[in-house]
């Protein structure tokens, strides 16, 4: 009997350090408000917003601004961002010395193509991915949707698991560019 008892003052230590460190984690605040009711926020720890590299754009005409560092894409009308999302780059470190890294520079956007396959094959075999959206600034380099990607968009995990060379894009956001990036836009990829 004494050590069932003490078998659930140690359950209930237990769990008031659990309910005492989820607190500290997750700090819930209930507000209520005079018209709307109850309302209840959650203090969560965010993502850090990419900045808005927008701001130095010295043309007045749309640009899309790509950073493999950040994994990020901008479009910008002048100084305005208009759209940013996550992106996917080109795989640094795959086998059989495969760089398929997304070059650096200036180009224009010069094509756009919906419904079709990118095909092609390095080292470690070919590939034959259909995409809906193309727009090619680089000769076979460009921005589309990749409906197979596995790793989230955004991720470090490009470095091995990235694209052939192209900048892949949610397939919301490539349907989104492929409307408001003629050809001709300016694209420019940083490191």
């Amino acid at each position: 009997m004494a050590q069932t008892q003490k078998g659930k003052k140690n359950l209930a230590i237990y769990l008031a350090l659990l309910i005492g460190i989820f607190a500290t984690v997750v700090s819930v605040a209930f507000y209520v408000g005079s018209n709307s009711g109850a309302k209840v926020t959650a203090d969560v720890p965010r993502p850090t917003p990419a900045p808005n590299m927008c701001a130095s754009n010295t043309s007045s005409g749309k640009l899309v601004l790509v950073s493999i560092s950040r994994q990020h894409m901008w479009s910008c009308q002048g100084t305005a961002m208009v759209e940013q999302s996550a992106v996917t780059t080109g795989a640094t470190v795959v086998p059989n010395n495969v760089n398929d890294a997304t070059p650096l520079g200036t180009w224009h956007i010069y094509e756009k193509f919906r419904n079709l396959y990118l095909k092609g094959s390095d080292a470690n075999g070919p590939w034959n991915d259909y995409v809906q959206y193309w727009m090619p600034f680089d000769v076979a380099v460009g921005f589309h949707d990749a409906s197979w990607q596995t790793i989230p968009f955004g991720s470090s995990q490009y470095r091995t698991q990235g694209s052939h060379g192209c900048v892949q894009l949610p397939t919301s956001t490539a349907a989104w560019l492929y409307n408001w990036a003629p050809v001709g836009t300016t694209v420019t990829v940083t490191a």
